[in-house]
């Protein structure tokens, strides 16, 4: 059974100084250690509990808390619960490859082309995700920067972004 996917683009980049998204994280979807060099991301808790890790601390955030992660600083978050959660991210300023990159990539997990950690089954997806939303990666994962960058861009050459902006953006 496909999991139940919700995403909701509040503000956009298009015509605001922030990018405001609310989105579903569900049990056992997770991102790993990375950093962001273009914005800062606020995430807001509306529902559930969430573990967010931001340089050497790791919280576990309640309906109402707020973790503010500034540019350059590594993070992750995880969904370490038995129930979905929900949450908000504001990204300063605004990004619309970020807000595209979240859009897909629920759109993937709602057709069931993610596994249940929300990660993209295919490497090509994962490395447009990446590139997508400048995530910068941390720790061995770093190796595998360059490696993500190619493929990013030969999805991009051979029509794979299109393609999932047909699907997912319209």
């Amino acid at each position: 059974m496909k999991p139940q996917v919700h995403i909701s683009l509040i503000s956009s980049a298009d015509n605001h100084k922030e990018s405001i998204i609310a989105f579903n994280i569900l049990p056992k979807e997770k991102t790993p250690w990375h950093y962001h060099t273009l914005f800062s991301e606020t995430f807001e808790v509306l529902k559930g509990t969430l573990e967010v890790g931001v340089n050497n601390k790791v919280y576990q955030l309640q309906v109402g808390d707020i973790a503010a992660i500034k540019p350059h600083e590594k993070h992750y978050f995880n969904n370490v619960s038995a129930d979905e959660c929900l949450i908000r991210v504001i990204v300063n300023p605004g990004n619309k490859n970020f807000e595209n990159a979240l859009l897909i990539s629920k759109g993937l997990a709602k057709d069931g082309l993610a596994n249940e950690a929300g990660t993209p089954k295919k490497l090509a997806d994962l490395a447009l995700f990446v590139y997508l939303n400048n995530s910068k990666m941390v720790g061995l994962q770093k190796m595998a920067a360059p490696l993500f960058n190619y493929l990013a861009k030969r999805a991009i050459r051979k029509g794979r972004l299109k393609e999932l902006e047909a699907l997912y953006l319209s």
